[in-house]
């Protein structure tokens, strides 16, 4: 059997939003279609103000932009994130400063977070990773103390929820994908959202030319009118699309009896969106168990994007800086997918596969 870790949503409102954007005739990024997202986001996630922008990078870019950091600055970033979540430091000419994640979940560690601040640093950023959550409240403490501001990239943690709060709810500015496989999607796209107004005007204006007025410096990083619309649809299925994650995750978790198996330790009070099930591993050779789950049909984005710290890529290896925890971490672990998709004869046919491995 083959196991598909696709996701593409589909729904029949879709079609009907947008022959609405079409007949319209609005298809920019500065219609009122947008404007309507903006604040469904806003609503649905609790934040003050949402902007919506063409990707997740470009909301990086731009959280990144807002909060001033420019040639030669310094932005802390965990070594087990994306290479997605570190391009627009570059872009910007600052520094990626590779942090140590906690041994047993992707958050950032604080003690060896705290040796790393310097006078150059402008932001922190940590990234949940496949919806699992970190201790992000212990680390807006921290960096709120130290006067840092806080990006989140949240690109694969819609909903990801902490003390039974979205995690947006700890950003300064959170940033978010919805790529057609995340959890919200537009095919393309993107959002942040802020509880600040002066950042939010910031972000505005840089997503929009600087408001073309020439005097701020800004790029078009908007989102249109079609796919805005699409979101909007979407945002209404949301929480039946955890519902069933959650259901399928709880049901492999209860049913793996391979004692090398488990479910990857959730923190306390933690509620992931289960983006994708995350599985902590302890036999001799974890790499020779996710192959076999790929010979099965079951497959890994361990596998898919030969994940590793991010230092040991070329383009990042300039920046290394050893992180024992991150390298122990990330051969710890496979994924699986929980989507919607998935059905009650395919999540036995994984446990089966999972249960009957041996060393």
């Amino acid at each position: 059997m083959k196991i598909s870790d696709k996701y593409l949503i589909s729904d029949n409102g879709d079609l009907k939003a947008v022959k609405k954007v079409l007949n319209g005739k609005k298809l920019s990024g500065t219609s009122d279609f947008v404007f309507d997202y903006e604040n469904k986001l806003s609503k649905f996630f609790q934040s003050k103000y949402a902007a919506a922008l063409s990707s997740g990078t470009a909301a990086i870019q731009t959280a990144l932009f807002t909060l001033g950091v420019k040639n030669g600055d310094e932005v802390i970033i965990s070594s087990t994130c994306p290479s997605m979540s570190v391009v627009p430091i570059l872009a910007l000419g600052a520094e990626p400063v590779f942090c140590d994640t906690e041994i047993n979940n992707f958050g950032l560690n604080l003690e060896s977070l705290n040796k790393l601040i310097s006078v150059k640093t402008k932001a922190v950023i940590e990234v949940p990773m496949w919806g699992y959550p970190t201790k992000v409240d212990k680390l807006k403490h921290l960096l709120e103390i130290k006067k840092i501001p806080l990006i989140l990239d949240l690109a694969q943690a819609h909903c990801t929820k902490l003390n039974g709060n979205c995690l947006s709810f700890y950003g300064d500015i959170s940033c978010f994908s919805t790529h057609d496989r995340k959890i919200l999607a537009t095919g393309e796209g993107g959002f942040v959202l802020t509880n600040n107004e002066n950042l939010f005007n910031k972000i505005k204006s840089y997503i929009q030319f600087g408001n073309m007025k020439g005097d701020e410096f800004g790029l078009n990083f908007k989102l249109s009118s079609l796919q805005a619309c699409i979101g909007s649809n979407r945002i209404d299925l949301i929480k039946r699309q955890l519902s069933l994650r959650k259901k399928n995750a709880k049901y492999i978790a209860k049913k793996i009896s391979n004692p090398y198996v488990k479910e990857f330790e959730i923190v306390d009070n933690g509620d992931p969106n289960y983006y994708f099930m995350i599985l902590r591993l302890t036999f001799s050779d974890n790499i020779k168990f996710i192959n076999y789950l790929e010979e099965k049909g079951v497959p890994s984005d361990v596998l898919r994007y030969d994940y590793k710290v991010l230092y040991k890529y070329p383009l990042f290896k300039k920046y290394k800086k050893k992180c024992i925890n991150s390298e122990t971490l990330v051969k710890s672990f496979t994924t699986i997918p929980v989507h919607p998709h998935i059905s009650k004869t395919m999540l036995d046919y994984m446990i089966s596969a999972i249960n009957n491995y041996k060393e």
